[in-house]
């Protein structure tokens, strides 16, 4: 789909305002990145009543389908495992630790970003790892949201999921000892071939199936194919932005706002963040820490349909689909079991474990400052002794249920063998329906994600920290964070449903604060 497909709605959306008898644009406010977190604060933003948002995405308003959507299912996977066929897919830093955040590890330059990949998977962060979270921002994820439900709640009933379903005691799938049930999945199913898509804020401005425009998103702006070079300090606050166009001609300029929202994912955001904070401190150190991702292992298994009564446990009648359980006491991690049918007759398990990675000084995202923006940046990665027992750990559960696979199914429980995870042969992209299909034995076959390549960086930005409790920096105002780079820990869930919820939280403190203005405007002109 090209933006001439979506004529003449996009074309309303596009962005060149200007404020007259000024050179320089101006907005209300600024969103640097056009993925899950900016639309989704641009989206609540004007849902409450702030008429002047404007987004800011490098990559083109092309292409604005879902890739499950746009694509069959061997092709989405293709798309989002082996991203070098990609055309939005670009690395905007170097590694220090390659093969960590180097590889397959990068951003989606496209408006919709990540949420055009995702696959649903929607978790709320686990209560042990938000003991390390700013306690009022606990409360209005898992209390209570300005006076009604909680926000992990408000957001699951909008995505029509259930996100305590870990808690249900209601399984569905037995193995290896855990009791698993299906995973809550935002994601909304069509046609007759199994088609379907993930939740993206485009969603409300773009027919998810056809790419159809529908309303179009009040009060909100996007200007694309620009690069955010760095945000403008004046008087020690954010006053704006520093854009390009992209390309080898492209020309920059300023555009003013009243407030910036930094959402250009984990590692931008980071750059971003230290290029403003060396403004205002130039004796600081370019260097941010705490840069996590989850440590993901796992490994696939096809297997023959039993036809007698060793599926004791009903693994043979397991409908397909995606399974998980919470496994913290063992391991800080969730099991996920996907179970597919591939073929008559043929079961193909894809077993994974996500966990945690603690934020800490080893892994940090450090910029090189010049006389120009943006500035070069570099990322460490490096696993700390806590982050090396969680890679044990899930070994040893791994092997347990796949030793109890092979029981079921009267396969030789060969150990598990794993590569070294800093330099594994096998890694998330070896689960290629190719490379599954190319094995001629049944496995299991291993496999490890590098760091940076599970698009669930975080924690370089936290809460209660860089930033205070309404998501503001510390010590330059009217700039904002979100995403997961503002996550104090990641804990074990997938990151998607903790952002859109901060989302929210951040969007009422940014209207708030331009209600403010605005009535304080007001106020003057009368006087």
């Amino acid at each position: 789909m090209s933006t001439a497909d979506l004529s003449p709605g996009l074309a309303e959306w596009q962005w060149p305002a200007t404020v007259p008898g000024t050179d320089d644009p101006h907005c209300r406010v600024v969103i640097a990145g056009g993925g899950l977190a900016g639309l989704e604060v641009a989206r609540q933003l004007a849902a409450l009543g702030v008429d002047d948002v404007l987004v800011i995405e490098a990559g083109p308003a092309q292409d604005l389908l879902h890739i499950n959507s746009a694509h069959k299912h061997d092709q989405a996977l293709r798309t989002f495992l082996d991203p070098a066929s990609d055309p939005h897919f670009q690395r905007c830093w170097t590694s220090e630790s390659a093969p960590h955040y180097a590889v397959n590890a990068g951003l989606r330059k496209r408006l919709g970003g990540r949420s055009l990949y995702w696959y649903g998977a929607s978790l709320p962060v686990e209560d042990w790892a938000l003991a390390d979270w700013p306690e009022s921002i606990v409360t209005d994820l898992r209390g209570s949201w300005r006076g009604g439900g909680p926000l992990y709640e408000q957001v699951a009933a909008d995505l029509r999921i259930d996100p305590n379903r870990l808690d249900s005691q209601q399984p569905v799938l037995k193995l290896g000892g855990f009791r698993l049930v299906r995973t809550p999945q935002a994601e909304t199913r069509f046609g007759d071939d199994g088609r379907w898509y993930a939740y993206s804020p485009l969603d409300h401005w773009r027919h998810p199936v056809t790419g159809a425009v529908l309303d179009g998103p009040r009060g909100i702006r996007f200007l694309c194919g620009t690069d955010v070079l760095s945000v403008d300090i004046k008087d020690g606050r954010a006053c704006g932005v520093l854009v390009r166009e992209t390309g080898p001609n492209g020309r920059a300029r300023r555009i003013s706002a009243d407030s910036v929202v930094l959402a250009a994912g984990t590692i931008e955001n980071s750059r971003l963040a230290i290029q403003a904070l060396c403004a205002i401190d130039p004796c600081r150190p370019p260097r941010l820490d705490g840069l996590t991702d989850h440590i993901v292992q796992g490994f696939f298994v096809r297997v023959r349909d039993a036809d007698d009564d060793r599926a004791s446990h009903g693994l043979s009648d397991a409908a397909s689909g995606s399974y998980v359980t919470a496994c913290e006491d063992v391991v800080r991690s969730n099991l996920f079991i996907t179970v597919e049918r591939p073929e008559p007759g043929v079961l193909l398990f894809d077993v994974r474990l996500t966990g945690e990675q603690m934020p800490g000084t080893g892994s940090h995202v450090t910029c090189e400052p010049t006389g120009e923006y943006p500035w070069r940046t570099t990322v460490t990665a490096d696993l700390a002794p806590a982050d090396r027992d969680v890679v044990g750990r899930q070994r040893q559960v791994l092997d347990k249920v796949w030793r109890q696979l092979a029981a079921e199914f009267g396969l030789t429980a060969t150990p598990l063998a794993f590569d070294d995870f800093d330099h594994p042969v096998r890694t998330n992209a070896f689960v290629l329906p190719e490379s599954i299909g190319a094995e001629a034995s049944e496995g299991p076959f291993t496999w490890s994600s590098l760091l940076g390549t599970e698009d669930h960086e975080g924690c370089t930005l936290p809460l209660g920290d860089v930033l205070d409790n309404r998501h503001v920096f510390a010590s330059i105002p009217c700039l904002y964070a979100c995403g997961p780079a503002t996550f104090p820990r990641m804990g074990a869930a997938n990151p998607s449903l903790t952002t859109l919820a901060l989302a929210r939280r951040l969007a009422h403190f940014l209207a708030a604060t331009h209600g403010e203005q605005s009535h304080r405007a007001t106020s003057e002109a009368d006087a």
